[in-house]
């Protein structure tokens, strides 16, 4: 903003030269044009829809670096101010988002942690909600860089009379959201290799595996075994406050295995 005023001023003294010139002619049309060309200007740039941009954008934008450069916490009021600029939704998360990542840069998470605070608070349109998911997985990888490698590790022993087939193991959240934090398909599995699940398996990034581990989750682990001639499931509930080194084992033994009813 400073620049701009210098520039203006050095702008203006051939102008004022002109005009104290004793020899100057069309003085009062200079004047004119002068003030009608600066007060423009003035004008655009106190507006809240300029077309040239704005002095008042350019302290936002000033404002809202500062914050981010001190990793401080910006308020809700100053975020969306900042958005309030694009007429649309979607420009003004995406301008959201690239203020976000610009603080995840300089890894001022708590600057980043604010942003999408009031990104989650303004929009809560279903458009946004699966963005704002990847948004959250983003920071916590940054924050977090070992959460993000959490894993549950399988251990299985097959069902009695059973030739697998097929193996599909399920993590949710009990009392939380209807959605799997994990699913996977193990086809023909190979129980003497590892099997495990991690933040790939996740039906929405951000709502995995690592979020649960960060957060000492209590897991349901549900176990589909297809056999050749028959099925069987089997539950677990699992703490993972428990867990050491982001890795939490489960263990389903063979006579843990119920049989479905066909």
């Amino acid at each position: 903003m400073f620049a701009l005023i210098a520039i203006l001023i050095i702008a203006l003294l051939p102008i004022m030269a002109y005009l104290l010139s004793g020899a100057s002619s069309q003085k009062a049309l200079v004047f004119f044009a002068t003030v009608m060309l600066f007060g423009g200007l003035l004008l655009n740039h106190q507006s809240s829809d300029p077309l040239f941009g704005s002095w008042l954008h350019s302290k936002q934008s000033n404002a809202i670096q500062q914050k981010i450069r001190n990793n401080s916490e910006l308020s809700d009021e100053m975020i969306l101010t900042f958005l309030s600029r694009k007429d649309l939704a979607q420009d003004s998360f995406l301008l959201g988002t690239l203020v976000f990542y610009k603080a995840l840069e300089l890894e001022s998470f708590n600057s980043a942690e604010s942003i999408l605070r009031s990104l989650n608070s303004a929009f809560t349109e279903p458009d946004f909600q699966l963005p704002i998911y990847n948004l959250l997985a983003d920071l916590r990888d940054a924050k977090h860089p070992l959460v993000s490698n959490s894993k549950l590790l399988l251990t299985i022993q097959k069902p009695l009379d059973c030739s697998p087939e097929l193996l599909t193991v399920t993590v949710e959240i009990p009392n939380g959201p209807a959605v799997d934090i994990a699913a996977k398909d193990f086809i023909q599995p190979d129980f003497t290799q590892e099997l495990f699940l991690d933040q790939s398996d996740a039906l929405v990034r951000g709502f995995d595996l690592p979020s649960a581990f960060l957060n000492q989750e209590i897991v349901k682990v549900t176990a589909s075994m297809s056999c050749k001639n028959n099925a069987f499931y089997s539950m677990k509930t699992i703490d993972l406050s428990d867990a050491q080194n982001h890795q939490e084992q489960v263990f389903i033994y063979e006579n843990e295995w119920l049989k479905k009813e066909q």
